[in-house]
């Protein structure tokens, strides 16, 4: 990200005299694209902390020297890298999100989005139609692209694990809880980490089952997490819940099929029980633009790739009431746009 400007240019950039679309339809769209190629060519893969040579970073990921130094001048404009003459190095922030070496690496998550792009070139059609111009994405998508998927989301949960498990409420008598499209369990493995009296079964299709696998072994969570390979919009729900975590899930549905997933939960919880929502919450920044573009970018993505949106915490508690639950609790996360809704029952 480009954070960093000169007294100048702040002037210049609030009042309009450098023209926003230079960066917005040029630039930050160009150097998205260059984050992507780093990493698919493993240009990435070829730096370090320590400065190295064009044509040995160049040789090593088999790409043209021109190309791979074009390449590493955005990611010097990004913050990802620094420049010494010739010779490029990984600063703090590239190591840690750009290195195969580094555990905290955002590299599906950045492959993910590169993906993603591909699919834009439509994007006008999905606009005229109001709905996807395509069939929605999880009904054509590969192994690869599941995989890409799901990856992409561990790279996002593991920046807010710990603390979105703060915001979920458990009570001590509180034994059983689903997971709904939970994938990789992770929030599920650190909520039953938290609180050891819980035990979880995560719902999900049956090809993110071995990522949910891969997370609960390296955990050592295979005694606290079970896995039910089913779709939770056209199966029942197992009954007697505690708590149900619906995370990342409204934004892909339509209103109606958020009132038939709510009432689902609602049926399918004790007394007392609650179903927490995590996602995207339409107006919750205030007058952050971080946070308005944070949510106005997803409600786009997720129209154009599965006919959803991003939904304001007075629709979502409206929902949530509309199905029975008694009261809904907004809390804010740490990433711009995010909030945890707790709907109590």
């Amino acid at each position: 990200m480009i954070y960093k400007f000169s007294l100048i240019e702040k002037i210049l950039l609030s009042n309009d005299i450098i023209p926003h679309p230079f960066a917005d339809a040029s630039s930050s769209v160009g150097l998205g694209f260059a984050l992507g190629s780093a990493v698919k060519l493993k240009i990435a893969d070829a730096l370090s902390t320590e400065h190295k040579s064009v044509p040995k970073i160049a040789a090593k990921a088999g790409v043209s020297e021109l190309g791979c130094e074009l390449v590493l001048d955005c990611l010097d404009a990004l913050g990802y890298v620094t420049k010494k003459g010739h010779q490029f190095a990984f600063t703090k922030r590239g190591y840690q999100n750009l290195s195969p070496e580094s555990p905290q690496n955002f590299r599906h998550f950045i492959l993910f989005c590169d993906y993603l792009y591909k699919g834009y070139l439509n994007l006008d059609e999905t606009i005229r139609q109001g709905k996807p111009a395509e069939s929605a994405m999880l009904e054509k998508m590969t192994e690869y692209e599941w995989e890409l998927f799901s990856r992409a989301m561990i790279d996002i949960s593991q920046t807010n694990v710990k603390e979105v498990a703060g915001k979920v409420p458990v009570r001590k008598s509180a034994t059983k809880m689903l997971d709904l499209g939970g994938s990789h369990g992770l929030y599920s493995i650190e909520l039953c980490k938290k609180h050891p009296q819980l035990k979880a079964t995560i719902v999900d299709l049956p090809p993110v089952k071995k990522y949910a696998d891969e997370c609960i072994a390296k955990h050592s969570a295979g005694d606290k997490i079970g896995y039910l390979a089913s779709d939770f919009m056209k199966d029942d729900l197992p009954k007697g819940n505690d708590i149900i975590l619906g995370f990342n899930i409204i934004h892909g549905l339509t209103p109606s099929e958020n009132e038939y997933l709510a009432a689902k939960a609602f049926e399918s919880l004790n007394p007392g029980g609650c179903y927490v929502i995590l996602d995207q919450i339409k107006g919750i920044g205030g007058s952050s633009q971080l946070s308005k573009a944070t949510t106005a970018y997803m409600a786009l993505n997720l129209l154009h790739q599965a006919g959803g949106k991003t939904y304001t915490y007075a629709e979502a508690d409206t929902i949530a009431k509309k199905a029975g639950f008694q009261k809904t609790t907004l809390k804010k996360l740490n990433a711009p746009g995010f909030g945890v809704i707790v709907c109590f029952k």
